[in-house]
Parts: structure tokens; C-alpha cells; sequence
């Protein structure tokens, strides 16, 4: 194993987590933002922008999970203290659980290396950047055109236009390693955006390769949208990174239940790896919910699973340089802080939101990033 250039477990800046990796000749950082008490979004955004401004970075997306009620303040402010927005921003309902509402700001930027911005009609909705090893898409705000359509057309259009902003970056949906999909009253209609994803997919191929680790969560937007997407593809330069699904030690895969996702995905080079964790859930083996109705035991079957899967990739939570706590009902958010402090994440580093779960009865969803050595 090679020694990775990066700073876990993070720092603090006034209201800031940060996390920094350096590798491939780049220096990515991971920041999230959780206002509390009398910190509001307007008093972090100079922080954050000096912050971006010491480390000479880039911003590559930003993701506010918020109420609707502040959207229109929120985009304000943004524009206010980054007026030259030339990046994907995502906002999607889901407020704070423990008070507020803004649950959180996550901010994806980087160093050391030229970006190039990907627009489709004139929106960015990507930025793309280059390692030593391969180039990196981070798409956002991936939309479809006309919110009164039906809401299974609206999937194929916002996954169509996940294509259409590959092409431009020279890519397509094989370089796809994780995506997000943040959908307009879930417990209606998953199965029916699952019958869309798994049709697209089968027709690109992906079924026998590799499917992208993915989040399809519960959450309104602020057009009226019935899914808004999200993704990362990564394009090789060569043989020295690698793309491969990570099964999971305690759950059956997905698909077993007609979801067309991994579990976790590892995108590796000979200095740095990269897992991320799909959202994951109180589902056993069987792909059958658990602990039906009690929220802490659905929490620590979740974080146990998670675990598992960082585990069987030499990892941890100390590792974790984003992550995502998403619950049903915002009054259960208080079981969470001692999982956080059992297993060393840093709460900093949670954005802990309200939104439906894929099932109406499970509770309780997390997804993790984590970052480690090469191999």
C-alpha cells in the first residue's frame, strides 16, 4: 500500500468541514456546510470563498438541501458572494433535522488542474477536470424540459440528458460510476422510475459490466420537477485506474429486487482509491426490510452495513469525506449522534435532512464517500 496524501479526519474553518486529497497531481476538496443556531448560510459563504481562494480551487458542484420556502434567498445569497456560477448547483427539498432551514451545503472543488465547464441550452450542468490518470465529470442539475409531462418520461428525459452532457465531455453512460436521483414523491412511483432505469440501461449495455452505486431519494425540487439527477463518470487515461462494482458483505445485490444499482463502487489508481456507497438502507440479506418500525436498530443495521462495505475495502468512517443522513420523520435525527461518535464520523461532515425513504417503512438511509490509499 502506498502512503495517500490527504487530511483526515478533516478540519474545522469557522462552520466549515473540510477535507482535502491530493493525488494524481490534483488536490480535490470536500466541504460541507451545516448552518446551526444564529450561523446563517449568508455569514459562511465569505468563509467558503476564502477558503476556495487559499487553496487556488475550483468549484466542480454544490448540493443545498433546504426548504423551498428558502430557495429563493439561498440562490440570492449564492449569487451574492458567487457571481460568476459556472458550475452545477442542486437544491432539493429537505430541511434540517436538527433545527433550521437549511439542513446543509456539500461543495465539491479542486486544484491543480484546468476545469472545463459542460453546458446543455446554455446551463452548466457539469465540470470536468483531469489527474495524471484519467478525466472526471461531475454532472448536476440534470433536468428534464417539460414538468408536465408523466413522470416516467420525465426519468428517461432526465437520464437522457445525463447522455447528452456525456457526449459533450466526450464520454458516455459506460463511464458512469455513481449517480443520484433525488425524486418528487417516491413512495408513488420508484418501481416505475426503477422500470425506466433498468430499460436505458439494458439498451446501453451496462447489465453484465458494471452499474453505476446510486441514491434515489425522496425529495421535491424547486421547478416542480418530478427527478432531478445527479452524477460522476470517470474516463481512464490508461490501465492504471481501475472501475469496479463493491458487493456488499450483508445485503444481496439490488437488483435482486428489481433496483438497478450497486451497492458501492471503487475507483482505484496507484495512489488514491475512491468508494462510494450507494444509499443504503435497514435491508437484510433477502432484500427485506428490518426492524420494522424502530428507527435506532434501523439506524445501526444501516450503519453496520456501511461499515461492512468500507471494511471489506481496508477503510472506515474516519475515512468518510462526505456524507448523507437522510430520515422520514425529522424528530428520529436524535438517535444518530451516538452512531456517529461509536464509529468516528465526524458530525461536521453529516448533512442530516428529511426526506422519503424508496420503502414506507424504512426510516432511515445514509451514503458515505470515503477515500484511501492506493493499491
Amino acid at each position: 500500500m502506498t502512503k495517500l496524501d490527504i487530511d483526515p479526519p478533516g478540519s474545522t474553518l469557522d462552520g466549515i468541514d473540510v477535507v482535502s486529497c491530493r493525488h494524481g497531481g490534483v488536490e480535490e476538496v470536500f466541504a460541507t456546510v451545516v448552518p446551526r443556531g444564529d450561523d446563517p448560510l449568508g455569514a459562511l459563504c465569505p468563509k467558503v470563498r476564502e477558503m476556495l481562494q487559499n487553496l487556488s480551487a475550483q468549484i466542480l458542484d454544490l448540493r443545498v438541501f433546504g426548504s423551498l420556502s428558502d430557495y429563493p434567498k439561498c440562490k440570492a445569497t449564492l449569487r451574492e458572494h458567487f457571481p460568476d456560477v459556472d458550475w452545477p448547483m442542486v437544491y432539493i427539498d429537505g430541511e434540517g433535522c436538527m433545527g433550521g432551514t437549511v439542513a446543509g451545503v456539500q461543495l465539491h472543488a479542486v486544484s491543480g488542474s484546468p476545469v472545463e465547464t459542460i453546458r446543455l441550452d446554455g446551463r452548466p450542468v457539469g465540470r470536468v477536470f483531469e489527474t495524471d490518470k484519467a478525466r472526471f465529470l461531475i454532472l448536476g442539475d440534470l433536468q428534464s424540459h417539460d414538468p408536465s409531462s408523466p413522470r416516467t418520461s420525465q426519468a428517461g428525459h432526465s437520464i437522457g440528458r445525463m447522455e447528452a452532457a456525456l457526449h459533450e465531455a466526450r464520454m458516455d453512460l459506460t463511464h458512469v460510476v455513481r449517480t443520484w436521483f433525488y425524486v418528487t414523491d417516491i413512495l408513488d412511483w420508484y418501481g416505475d422510475f426503477n422500470a425506466v432505469r433498468t430499460d436505458i440501461f439494458t439498451e446501453r449495455g451496462l447489465f453484465g459490466k458494471y452499474v453505476p452505486a446510486s441514491t434515489g431519494i425522496g425529495g421535491r425540487n424547486p421547478w416542480g420537477l418530478a427527478v432531478v439527477g445527479s452524477a460522476l463518470a470517470v474516463q481512464p487515461k490508461g490501465t492504471g485506474v481501475r472501475i469496479r462494482e463493491i458487493s456488499s458483505p450483508l445485503q444481496c445485490p439490488a437488483g435482486n429486487y428489481g433496483s438497478s444499482f450497486s451497492r458501492a463502487a471503487e475507483v482505484s489508481a496507484p495512489d488514491h482509491r475512491s468508494v462510494l456507497v450507494s444509499g443504503t438502507a435497514s435491508i437484510d440479506g433477502d432484500g427485506k426490510t428490518v426492524h420494522l418500525g424502530d428507527v435506532t436498530a434501523q439506524v445501526s443495521h444501516t450503519f453496520e452495513v456501511v461499515g461492512a462495505i468500507l471494511e471489506s475495502r481496508g477503510l472506515n468512517f474516519t475515512d468518510v469525506t462526505r456524507a448523507n443522513a437522510y430520515f422520514k420523520d425529522p424528530e428520529d435525527a436524535a438517535v444518530l449522534a451516538p452512531f456517529l461518535r461509536k464509529h468516528g464520523l465526524a458530525e461536521a461532515r453529516v448533512v442530516v435532512s428529511h426526506h422519503d425513504i424508496c420503502r414506507d417503512d424504512l426510516l432511515f438511509e445514509m451514503e458515505v464517500d470515503a477515500v484511501g490509499a492506493g493499491t
